[in-house]
């Protein structure tokens, strides 16, 4: 149980004396590069998410799943999923003789990568990251590893989706869905947030989206409504996630003004906001809590985003902003223990264990 505490602990110290980055005087946009720093977290989060030891609410199925591929053609393994990206991950490193740590480690390329690439995006990059350690990090990454890669490869597009780059931030989605069906939900976004030949992208958007839903998609969704809707799947902890999507959600759209965001990105936050106010709101009338809770992963990213700038929120007063972060890294710090003692699942994940503690 000390092993979480501990990451938190030291990232959260790091994020405590880390300043505020300046974006870049031409664009009013941060600076993606990578420094050492950043490296060495990139590659800290791939072994310590990629080469995890019986981690997670999920690792038994997807060991089970893994093991059917061995003895099964990639043909033959569409039977077991229709998620294309993921299966062929599986195949390729089952058929090689080689293990599921090689998956989870692929995998956890893919999810450091969008999030590493992400966090560089925000002005306080170490805050954004304590900001995705309780949940993101450890729950996410770690227990739902198709919805985890899915998750990387749709912040790298956010990314580019906030630099107006929207046919990318599309191929970018459409690559995702081929992990899990459901980043498919972020295409829309492009159109919302598209500033420009609004009409044109919507229509593009449309038929990407038709074209994707007929020929890969459409078994798939209908297996996912029958399972998370008609049969009322009740998923353990939506309604408090979605509350603390709800935090920062109300935080912009009620003073956006105080957000240093360029106009694309504020346009694209506020549009996160809304659909998370949408999805605590529809919590409340309908019975599908699981596909609400499905759809909210994807919205994490704005708790990173939001209290990222939250430190200037009253301005450049430096006493004030220490205290702010301080303030939201004991925030993010609660998360953690609340979900270790009170989650009836976070066992799955307790204790940690990597396959590099257990080599022989």
């Amino acid at each position: 149980m000390i092993t979480y505490p501990t990451l938190f602990i030291f990232f959260g110290m790091l994020a405590y004396i880390s300043e505020y980055r300046k974006p870049a005087a031409s664009t009013n946009l941060q600076s993606l590069s990578w420094n050492p720093l950043w490296l060495a977290i990139f590659f800290f989060l791939i072994f310590f998410i990629g080469l995890r030891h019986e981690v997670g609410g999920d690792w038994f199925s997807y060991l089970i799943y893994f093991n059917e591929l061995k003895v099964s053609t990639l043909a033959n393994g569409f039977s077991l999923t229709s998620d294309p990206g993921y299966l062929f991950l599986n195949w390729f490193v089952a058929s090689n003789g080689l293990s599921i740590y090689v998956v989870n480690f692929i995998g956890a390329i893919f999810f450091s990568f969008g999030l590493v690439t992400f966090c560089r995006s925000l002005p306080r990059p170490l805050l954004g990251l304590v900001a995705s350690i309780p949940y993101l990090i450890i729950v996410v990454s770690m227990g739902y590893t198709r919805q985890a890669i899915a998750l990387g490869i749709a912040m790298y597009g956010l990314v580019q989706l906030a630099r107006e780059k929207r046919y990318k931030f599309i191929i970018l989605i459409l690559f995702a869905t081929t992990f899990h069906k459901s980043a498919i939900i972020l295409i829309p976004i492009a159109a919302l947030a598209a500033t420009k030949n609004r009409f044109s992208i919507i229509f593009w958007v449309l038929m990407i989206g038709l074209a994707a839903y007929y020929s890969a998609l459409s078994s798939q969704f209908e297996r996912l409504i029958r399972f998370y809707i008609e049969e009322s799947y009740q998923s353990q902890g939506a309604l408090i996630r979605l509350i603390m999507l709800l935090v920062p959600s109300v935080l912009l759209l009620l003073w956006p003004h105080r957000f240093s965001f360029e106009k694309s990105e504020l346009l694209l936050w506020k549009i996160f906001s809304i659909i998370s106010l949408s999805l605590f709101l529809l919590y409340f009338t309908t019975d599908a809590s699981t596909a609400i809770d499905r759809m909210a992963l994807y919205l994490l990213p704005i708790q990173m985003v939001v209290f990222s700038y939250l430190p200037e929120f009253f301005g450049n007063h430096g006493p004030q902003r220490q205290w702010i972060v301080l303030g939201i890294i004991i925030y993010f710090s609660l998360v953690l223990l609340v979900w270790i003692s009170f989650s009836p699942f976070s066992h799955w994940w307790i204790p940690y264990d990597n396959l590099l503690l257990n080599w022989k």
